[in-house]
């Protein structure tokens, strides 16, 4: 049995509330920041992420899902950390499962 992490990163600006890099670029950021920390493999999928902000107002945002296995849980908080500051992100939500899985 792995841990398998999967990060949810919207796209918006915290601060503006609008997306101000390009979501090619901040896949590539992503991209970057993986390889950087050796990270043995990871799969990123675009999508369209829905929140609620704390005044009610609900916001539809792109967003990059990456999912990540066979790496331990100092490197993510690592990434997840890196993510925020470049991308100007309040926070990443963070899912951690217990699953089985092998490279065949």
């Amino acid at each position: 049995m792995i841990e398998k992490y999967t990060l949810y990163v919207g796209l918006n600006d915290k601060e503006t509330k609008t997306q101000k890099i390009s979501t090619v670029e901040a896949y590539k950021i992503i991209e970057n920041l993986l390889l950087n920390l050796n990270v043995e493999g990871a799969t990123i999928f675009e999508a369209k992420g829905l929140y609620k902000h704390e005044n009610g107002e609900y916001v539809i945002e792109n967003t990059l899902r990456i999912e990540i296995m066979f790496v331990e849980k100092p490197i993510v908080k690592q990434l997840v950390d890196s993510i925020k500051l470049i991308l100007n992100q309040e926070s990443v939500a963070v899912q951690r499962e217990v699953v089985e899985s092998e490279l065949w």
